[in-house]
Parts: structure tokens; C-alpha cells; sequence
């Protein structure tokens, strides 16, 4: 196995682009009065059901994102909100001409559902819920994050490169599974722990089957591939198809795609060993993660 100290796994976007809301992601400041330490369900209660005070814009997206400020009386936190549901036949990117394009507010809630199925502990919590009449998804403001595109341009190496390149496997196996065409720089939150987020799945969960860039498949996490293992069609139909955050044919996808990945995983395992193939991440209790 490569000493993975010696040197930082970059982000590899599948687009030149630094597109969309995402790139207002990085905090400007703490938002957060009362506990700390919140549950993955505490913060989904206050996403779903706190009060909002004024609704700002983000001035930078092509979305037009809002901010507000939630609070239940105890806890009070900002949260981004996202109504983007758009449908084309064809959109022309960077990356070609996609077919049956969609840029949908519902796949940022199936990619915080998903994450939490194989405890990711790397996605921040995305409810579903209508604001001003519009349905939308409404996500976890991360205090004091840095987005990875200013990682780079400022040449910050982290703390601990053996957590980070590990945590950036573990992104870009993501990212396949769920064919995110978006996977951008700015879509990647850095907080002060070092800890890696990933945001915004707008463009994610297509109907495709194959995966998108086996090259980004390098290593993978043992219980990551083991959650991978045990998705079955019952856990995605109650979490992602019932609440139609995807469809079927996006669900059936979802599934051909983890197929392939546990396979291209175990076959890597088979020519190199175990040990130059697979890692062990540190999970916490909560499926969300932590410190938020």
C-alpha cells in the first residue's frame, strides 16, 4: 500500500465549471445558539418544522438560493434553501450535451437519505419541505467552512493527510454511485476540523446504469463497501422511491451502479490484497456526522 501521508488526494471534478449555489456555501460565521452537539434527528426537526425569519440572497449560483435563520424557541441555526426542479431534453455543458437533464431540489434530500443508509457520516442533514408555497430542500448551514476550490488555490494541506485522502476515496466513491455530473469543487466544504462535506446533488441520480468514471474508483472504506453490500431494493424504495425524491428507474440505476462498484472493488481486492485496496475510516454514532 502507497504511504498515503506522504502526499493529499485532490479533488477531481467530472466539470470545469465552478457552478451553482454552492460556491455561497462557505460560512461567514457561526450560526448556531444552543447545543452543539445536536442528533441527526434534532437538526432534521428544526429543517422541517422551525420558524424562519427573513429569507436573503446568496449572491453568488445560478439558482438563486436563499439563506434564512430557523429556530424552535431553544435552537437557532441558518439553513440554505434550494427550489431548483428544472426538466430539459437536452442540456449542453462542458462535459457534452446530457439527455433528459434534470437539476432537482429532491435529489439533495435522496443524496442525504442514501448517506445516511451507509453511514457516510459526510453529507449535513437536507429535508424536504415547502417554503413560500414552493417545495424545496432545506440543508444544514456549516459554520466557518472552507470551500475545497479555495483549499486549493491557497495551497492549505490538512492536518492529518491519512483522514483526508481517505475521506476523498470515500467522496468519489460516492460520487459514482450516485453518477453525480456536478461534482465540482464548490460543492465540497472543508470545516474547521478538517472534516470533509459534500453538498449539493441537484445533478445527481441518473438513469444510467454504468458508472460514470471507474478511473475515480481508487480505494475504499471496509464498512463503506460492506453498507454498499447490504442496500437492498427495500431500503432505496422506502427511503428514496416512496417519498419521490427518485423514480424507479433512477432507483433501479442507483442499484445496477452499486452492483458495479462492490464487483470492481472485489476484484481489485482479488489482484492487489485487501490491504492495497482497503481502509478503515473512523465512523461516529450519528449517520449525519458530527460537529455541525
Amino acid at each position: 500500500m502507497f504511504p498515503m501521508k506522504r502526499w493529499v488526494v485532490p479533488f477531481v471534478p467530472l466539470v470545469a465549471g465552478l457552478l451553482l449555489w454552492s460556491a455561497a456555501m462557505a460560512q461567514d460565521g457561526p450560526a448556531t445558539a444552543g447545543s452543539p452537539k445536536l442528533t441527526c434527528e434534532q437538526m432534521e426537526e428544526l429543517l422541517r418544522e422551525g420558524k424562519m425569519g427573513s429569507m436573503r440572497n446568496i449572491p453568488k449560483g445560478v439558482t438563486l438560493p436563499k439563506r434564512t435563520t430557523l429556530t424552535d424557541g431553544k435552537i437557532t441555526h441558518d439553513a440554505s434553501i434550494q427550489v431548483i426542479h428544472e426538466s430539459k431534453n437536452s442540456f449542453a455543458s462542458s462535459r457534452g450535451t446530457e439527455l433528459n437533464f434534470k437539476d432537482w431540489w429532491e435529489f439533495n434530500v435522496a443524496g442525504y437519505e442514501l448517506a445516511k443508509l451507509l453511514q457516510l457520516n459526510m453529507v449535513p442533514p437536507y429535508v424536504a419541505r415547502k417554503v413560500g408555497g414552493q417545495s424545496a430542500s432545506v440543508s444544514w448551514w456549516i459554520d466557518n467552512a472552507m470551500m475545497e476550490v479555495e483549499r486549493v488555490k491557497n495551497n492549505k494541506q490538512p492536518p492529518d493527510l491519512d483522514t483526508w485522502n481517505k475521506e476523498m476515496y470515500v467522496l468519489r466513491v460516492f460520487n459514482q454511485l450516485i453518477y453525480n455530473v456536478d461534482d465540482n469543487l464548490t460543492n465540497v466544504l472543508i470545516s474547521p476540523d478538517w472534516h470533509i462535506w459534500m453538498i449539493d446533488f441537484t445533478r445527481s441520480f441518473r438513469s444510467q446504469k454504468n458508472i460514470l468514471n471507474v478511473k475515480n474508483l481508487v480505494q475504499c472504506d471496509k464498512k463503506l463497501l460492506e453498507n454498499l453490500r447490504k442496500l437492498s431494493p427495500q431500503d432505496v424504495e422506502e427511503k428514496l422511491v416512496r417519498a419521490k425524491y427518485v423514480n424507479k428507474m433512477e432507483a433501479d440505476a442507483l442499484l445496477a451502479r452499486r452492483d458495479k462498484i462492490v464487483k470492481f472493488f472485489d476484484d481489485e481486492v482479488a489482484k492487489k490484497g485487501a490491504a492495497a485496496v482497503l481502509f478503515d475510516l473512523p465512523r461516529v454514532a450519528q449517520p449525519c456526522g458530527t460537529g455541525l
